[in-house]
């Protein structure tokens, strides 16, 4: 004769039944999440890192922005333009030097170029010619 199962039993039995399930949908969840990001980037394109080269914190934002957007001489690039954190600049955009009052101030852009973009300041890195930050 069989003994009946105790609640105990039962309990950890289905937990261990329910844990199985959710891991094998995560699993699935995941390859398909890997499926579709591999269908998005064309073998062609090379991976676009978007890991910011210069670390800004909210202080040494206002002071590019208040520097650099409040220069008069500072020439601006269309608005319409196309950049990202990791991509390489647009050619036909104007790269200028961070100005002195800047680098005083954040010295760490000391060998980096900018753009003014409207409201905004894109921070380039010179040695791959690529954004490193924009400041909003």
């Amino acid at each position: 004769m069989r003994k009946p199962l105790s609640m105990g039993a039962i309990a950890a039995s289905a937990m261990l039944i329910g844990s199985a399930a959710v891991a094998t949908a995560a699993a699935g969840s995941e390859s398909i999440h890997t499926q579709r990001l591999q269908l998005a980037q064309l073998p062609t394109d090379p991976p676009v890192s978007t890991k910011r080269s210069v670390n800004l914190n909210e202080e040494d934002r206002h002071t590019i922005r208040e520097i650099v957007l409040k220069d008069k001489k500072v020439q601006k690039t269309p608005e319409n333009t196309k950049v990202a954190i990791g991509e390489v600049v647009p050619q036909g955009v104007n790269l200028q030097p961070v100005p002195d009052d800047v680098t005083r101030k954040v010295p760490q852009l000391k060998n980096n170029t900018f753009f003014a973009m409207g409201e905004e300041v894109v921070i380039v890195e010179p040695k791959d010619n690529t954004v490193a930050e924009i400041v909003k």
